[in-house]
């Protein structure tokens, strides 16, 4: 699955760069990948230090718009960002990690958020979500892993 879909993803930012409808494409087709209910991915704003939504695969437009940016270390992605670091969404007393409000209850259940690194340097977030509580397996996390340093080397 990796390497097909890392092939896909490719193809489609040779094809289109990375403009917001291109992330959109590219969320849509890991949500369906990895069999997900959501999909999203921030930039970071390196003027700011916030991650912005660029876009989102499963998630209503009214709860989008409270997610369209997040400070560092600010719920699960925000953590990703700040720790570089995976993080599997669960339920909050098991993950450690406090929603801000209703609209963050969809980073938490069965989701998987990893940094989406390029020499080291952040450049954003990519998470998928089955909306039901899962453990993911180590390969994939690094299959997901390896899609977002992809998408990372196209931001820089």
């Amino acid at each position: 699955m990796t390497e097909t879909l890392q092939e896909d993803i490719r193809k489609i930012l040779d094809r289109q760069g990375t403009m917001d409808p291109t992330f959109n494409s590219i969320a849509c087709k890991i949500v369906e990948e990895f069999d997900a209910k959501i999909g999203v991915i921030y930039t970071l704003d390196a003027g700011t230090g916030m991650l912005k939504l660029r876009c989102h695969c499963g998630i209503e437009k009214e709860a989008a718009g409270k997610l369209r940016f997040l400070c560092m270390g600010k719920d699960i992605p925000g953590q990703v960002a700040a720790t570089r670091k995976a993080i599997q969404g669960c339920h909050q007393s098991e993950s450690g990690v406090k929603s801000s409000g209703p609209e963050f209850e969809v980073f938490t259940a069965g989701t998987l958020f990893v940094p989406m690194l390029h020499e080291n340097a952040m450049m954003g977030v990519l998470g998928i979500g089955k909306g039901f509580h899962r453990e993911y397996a180590p390969d994939e996390i690094a299959s997901l892993t390896s899609i977002a340093h992809l998408i990372a080397a196209y931001l820089k």
